[in-house]
């Protein structure tokens, strides 16, 4: 199988991952460094990468720099993916198959989460509602704690970027915003857009857009278009 793995990196010692694996990677490490054993820094597919305080800016440079010669398959995944996002045992099954695999498994969000406040309570805001797939009410209940998006404010607005459709009242997506993604998948988009989105996800440390793309990632790569 023609797959590599984008990992990547921040505060954390990869090497569990990378040996889990068993197959060709590159290892993007964001800020400080001491936590990542020397045996990989010497080697060629270790990358220092833009600190952006998220990883979907290193599966964006990767596509815009690799656009023209992709694999058949690309993981994008975290170097702290198990056991915050997905199990190691999960892991390793759901990475033997092929085409998009959403990496993510955590069995904590199977039951529905019903709102506390007056205004949702008793209304459904999230649930696992299959192997990998995380519905969540899409009310941008995030922002209210973050400086305002400069390209895209709300989730509403880079939604409607990618799928030409308004917002609906739920969203799919793979906390973590980690992946298995067929080249056709990604090149269903074209380079503008990936260089368009890098640059929203980048201007500023962790934007409020981060949120938005990790919420939009099934839409970008999975979902059909219209």
């Amino acid at each position: 199988m023609n797959r590599i793995y984008i990992i990547s990196n921040y505060n954390y010692d990869p090497t569990e991952v990378i040996e889990t694996l068993n197959a060709d990677y590159i290892l993007c490490q964001q800020g400080d460094d001491s936590k990542v054993p020397d045996k990989f820094k010497k080697l060629p597919n270790y990358k220092i990468a833009k600190h952006t305080g998220h990883n979907i800016s290193d599966y964006l440079e990767y596509i815009i720099s690799n656009y023209d010669n992709l694999p058949e398959e690309v993981g994008f995944i975290k170097g702290n993916i198990f056991p915050r996002h997905i199990t190691k045992e999960v892991f390793k099954y759901r990475i033997q198959g092929s085409g998009f695999i959403p990496l993510y498994s955590d069995e904590n969000t199977s039951k529905p989460q019903f709102g506390k406040r007056k205004w949702i309570f008793k209304k459904l805001v999230a649930q696992q509602i299959a192997p990998g797939i995380y519905l969540e009410i899409a009310n941008d209940w995030y922002i209210s704690s973050r400086q305002r998006g400069k390209h895209y404010p709300t989730l509403d607005s880079l939604f409607y970027k990618i799928t030409n459709r308004k917002l609906p009242e739920y969203i799919s997506f793979a906390p973590g915003a980690c992946m298995i993604v067929e080249k056709e998948k990604i090149l269903r988009f074209n380079l503008d857009l990936y260089k368009e989105l890098y640059e929203a996800v980048t201007y500023d440390f962790f934007p409020v857009e981060a949120y938005h793309l990790e919420r939009c990632m099934f839409y970008l790569f999975s979902y059909l278009r219209d």
